[in-house]
């Protein structure tokens, strides 16, 4: 219930843990700037953050990947095992070895990462922290805000059923038997004539991908293009991981290479990929290029290449994630005839990407996450 006071208009509550004296300073700043929040504590490592918790109770902490005594994994797997009502935001270096802890702490249920910066300018380095610690609290209070949709959505539902005649009362459906919902009829028309495969998807990704992607048959008939938002570094983490769970071949995508069916291409963290004709065939581009987009890698950027190259023979998926990236793109998608999917809202961490395409009225169709695979399967059984 604390979770919901931040969708009240109560300051967002968040304990800082870093065993840098640097950093804990850094990011306490960082936050206080922001409108509507408080830190309510710093703690030095994992220990002291499970005693803090407890007696804080912060709508979410921050969380440092390596720290004495106690490190970020296992704190928060203590978290976890505690149920600490709390989000947990990793806090990573731009290392390897910190890249790969912070792959596992986002599967074993982190809500995001920030990574920190390293450079000589500080100035620099605080503007980074802020935008990206923005972007977390802003997720949090969506998250609030949604909780307290579905709680009182919750109580609506118990009232009225509580004044239906037994036998009119409607049987409980899981989120995971919900079947998918079509919005338009596309779905059956289009069966069969895709080209490609293409992902957008954001905070929640790593774990939903880990869903879809083991689900795809190793002869998949398409490439894949997947836009997770994620720092530099961290995608060739999520690609190797994820290529250890799938049939499918996964990597982190290359510039120049032709893209091959069956193969999963993961844009580079802090780059722009794109799909152009070269020779009369598709490529991959990387770029550093500046693109209409606040993301890097973004998804516009990839969709809007795709939608050039391959247009309405585009299957594309928007997938869990805050804010609006990938709506642009898909309206020129959708107006050349490609198929969308949008993520249901119960299955999502954060219900914003997909949101978007379902409110401006470009879903095709809306599938639960757990159905995912299977829907992808179906559209692309009968293709010749």
């Amino acid at each position: 219930m604390k979770q919901l006071s931040a969708a009240t208009g109560a300051p967002i509550r968040v304990l800082v843990t870093d065993d840098s004296p640097i950093y804990r300073r850094l990011i306490s700043d960082a936050l206080t700037k922001l409108p509507n929040v408080e830190v309510v504590g710093t703690s030095f490592d994992g220990e002291d953050c499970l005693r803090m918790l407890e007696k804080l109770k912060p709508h979410f902490v921050t969380l440092d990947i390596n720290m004495p005594r106690r490190d970020g994994l296992s704190t928060l797997e203590e978290i976890r095992k505690r149920g600490l009502d709390t989000h947990v935001v990793m806090v990573s270096s731009p290392t390897p070895q910190s890249a790969e802890q912070t792959m596992r702490a986002l599967r074993n249920g982190a809500l995001d990462m920030i990574f920190k910066p390293e450079g000589d300018d500080i100035q620099s380095n605080r503007k980074s922290l802020e935008m990206q610690l923005f972007q977390q609290v802003e997720t949090v209070r969506s998250l609030a805000k949604s909780a307290l949709v579905r709680s009182n959505q919750t109580r609506i539902n118990t009232v009225v059923r509580s004044t239906l005649p037994g036998p009119t009362r409607e049987p409980n459906r899981s989120m995971h038997h919900v079947e998918p919902r079509p919005i338009h009829s596309q779905s059956v028309t289009r069966k069969g004539i895709f080209e490609c495969l293409c992902i957008g998807i954001s905070t929640g990704g790593p774990a939903a991908l880990g869903v879809v992607l083991p689900g795809l048959p190793a002869k998949f008939p398409v490439p894949i293009f997947i836009v997770q938002h994620m720092p530099a570094m961290f995608t060739k983490s999520l690609a190797e991981h994820l290529a250890q769970l799938c049939s499918i071949r996964v990597s982190e995508a290359v510039h120049g290479e032709r893209p091959e069916p069956g193969h999963a291409y993961i844009a580079p963290g802090g780059k722009q990929m794109k799909i152009v004709k070269s020779g009369g065939m598709p490529r991959i581009e990387i770029t550093d290029e500046e693109y209409d987009s606040p993301s890097k890698p973004s998804v516009d950027c990839l969709f809007e290449s795709v939608h050039s190259v391959f247009g309405k023979s585009t299957l594309a998926l928007i997938m869990t994630g805050m804010g609006c990236d990938g709506l642009r793109a898909s309206r020129m998608l959708h107006s050349a005839g490609a198929h969308i999917i949008a993520q249901s809202a119960d299955t999502c961490v954060v219900y914003g990407m997909p949101r978007q395409i379902v409110d401006n009225h470009l879903a095709s169709e809306v599938v639960p996450l757990p159905m995912m695979a299977t829907r992808i399967g179906e559209l692309l059984r009968d293709r010749k």
